[in-house]
This record gives C-alpha cells, structure tokens and sequence, in this order.
C-alpha cells in the first residue's frame, strides 16, 4: 500500500485569502483504514468518523483527508501544495508501516462549537434566516438544519465574503458543505 505521490486535481483561488490557493489531490488508494491511525499521531487533527474525513492544520493551511482525496486551503502556491502533499504521503505511509504499534483514535479530538462559526458570522441579528440570533443559526448550521445561503448578509454583502470563505473551508473540513 505504500503511495508514491498524491496527485494535484484541481487548483482554485483561496476563499479566505486571495493571494493563497485551495486544492483538490486524488491519493492513489483508499485510506479510510488508516483515518483513526493517523488522528492518534497527527498534532490537532480532528476524525470524523460517520463520513470519513480528517481534518488539521499544518502551519496555516487547512488540510482535509478523505479516503481518496485531499483538500488544502491557504496553500502559498503550487510548490507549497505539493510539500504538503509530500509530508502527508509520508505520513500515511509510516502509519500504515507501523500501524500495528499505534492506538487508534476513533473519536475527535476537538469539536467545533456554535461560537467558533458564531464567531465567522455578520453577528447582526438580523432575523432574514429566520432564527432569532445569529447564534441560534450558528447551532442550526452545525445540525444541518440551516445552510450558509440561508444568511443573506453572508450571500449579498461583499465585506463579509472572507467570513464566508473561511465559512465554508471550516463546514467542507467537517464534512457539512
């Protein structure tokens, strides 16, 4: 099973930082096997186990492993993409190497709370989705019982479109968009 390369698929502008971008990498075999094993020895990685996604930081980019794909947001460009890709196939590879010596982590090990998305939100109260607070659609947002189109300042108004990118990084990351 070892993996020689992660393949870059499709490059985009960062939504949260123009002058980063965002990318989708194909790995060559299905790593779900290998998800709880790499939560337990990944610093902040967070494993979502009912669609199968890991989630962490590495420096300031934002990394997600599926079972056959990667996403990375606020990559500098290509070569600093393709690092990351290099140091995560490391990875996996020396997991799956010395799976048999790790404790698998089945659980998440950090959780995102309403007042972190809270905290990405216009916070104007304005009631156009329907809930009381922005607060109260921040909870909705993270039960999937409201979407980010739901909010019509974060749709319509331009000054909140970094809000509304990093918005979306977080809740794809979580496997919610």
């Amino acid at each position: 099973m070892p993996i020689e390369k992660i393949d870059i698929e499709h490059v985009e502008p960062c939504f949260a930082d123009e002058t980063k971008i965002r990318l989708v990498a194909r790995i060559p075999v299905d790593v779900s096997e290998l998800m709880p094993y790499l939560n337990a020895v990944l610093a902040g990685a967070t494993y979502v186990r009912d669609r199968p996604a890991l989630t962490l930081t590495k420096g300031i980019r934002l990394v997600t492993v599926y079972p056959r794909k990667v996403t990375i947001a606020k990559a500098d460009d290509i070569a600093d993409a393709e690092e990351t890709l290099a140091w995560l196939c490391e990875r996996i590879n020396h997991v799956h190497e010395h799976r048999d010596e790790i404790e698998p982590v089945y659980e998440g090990k950090i959780r995102v709370k309403p007042l972190d998305i809270y905290g990405l939100l216009p916070q104007t109260n304005c009631r156009e989705c329907g809930e009381q607070s922005c607060l109260a659609f921040a909870l909705l947002l993270l039960q999937e019982k409201h979407r980010l189109s739901d909010c019509g300042p974060l749709r319509r108004e331009e000054r909140w479109a970094a809000k509304l990118g990093r918005l979306k990084e977080v809740l794809e990351a979580l496997g919610l968009s």
